[in-house]
């Protein structure tokens, strides 16, 4: 995750990035069933990738698969329906761009850490 993103923001920022995260979650919920009634893998995959973008896991893998489902659905939509799909794709890039956010399973799981040194020479024998 350091190659995907440099901070995790937090503050107004941060709850910025949790409203994105969101936005794309529920455009790729709307957006599912692009050229009819989408079968069982495609709406378990979908799901999914909604679920880990609202808990912010793996965040910018998750953002790309939604931008790539929705340029795949363009070849499928009418000119009426292309500008929601282009905009939710647009969106996804976006957020894969961005990065999560502090308000995610990405930060905790690979955010800052707080390294701890001995304050002398001593205390470093004891580990």
């Amino acid at each position: 995750m350091r190659g995907f993103s440099s901070s995790f923001p937090r503050g107004s920022a941060g709850i910025g990035l949790l409203m994105l995260r969101l936005a794309v979650c529920m455009q790729l919920l709307s957006e599912s069933n692009c050229g009819g009634a989408p079968p069982w893998w495609q709406a378990t995959l979908v799901t999914v990738v909604a679920l880990t973008l609202a808990l912010g896991v793996l965040t910018p893998a998750a953002g790309a698969l939604s931008a790539v489902f929705h340029v795949l659905c363009l070849s499928h939509a009418s000119w009426a329906h292309a500008a929601p799909l282009m905009i939710a794709a647009m969106t996804a890039i976006a957020l894969v761009l961005i990065g999560p956010g502090a308000y995610s399973a990405d930060a905790r799981l690979f955010g800052r850490r707080r390294l701890v040194l001995p304050a002398s020479a001593e205390e470093s024998d004891r580990f």
